[in-house]
């Protein structure tokens, strides 16, 4: 599961050049090849955005496809950074959550 996959618009993950020329190769945006990299690698992901536009683009990555060699060059981009690490006090706060339909 892919939580952040944007790393909370992150501009120095989002600005990496590999993104920027495979968005001009396939008319997408960053984010975009960004969300299709963790889709194709198999991760359930869960951008988050209140902006419709960002959410309309964020689910139009499924027309296009990834070569071997652009994942693999995606991959080594791998800093080591994480921008979402679960706790157990948060698995228990998930949990336990129940929406409110009624107000």
């Amino acid at each position: 599961m892919s939580w952040y996959p944007l790393g909370h618009g992150d501009r120095s993950l989002i600005n990496e050049p590999v993104f920027a020329k495979l968005a001009e190769k396939y008319g997408k945006s960053s984010a975009q090849i960004i969300l299709r990299w963790h889709t194709q690698m198999g991760f359930a992901v869960i951008p988050g955005s209140k902006n419709i536009d960002h959410i309309r683009d964020n689910l139009d990555i499924m027309d296009f496809r990834l070569t071997d060699e652009e994942m693999a060059e995606i991959a080594k981009l791998n800093k080591g950074v994480r921008y979402y690490t679960r706790t157990d006090e948060a698995l228990a706060g998930f949990a336990s959550w129940r929406p409110q339909f009624e107000r």
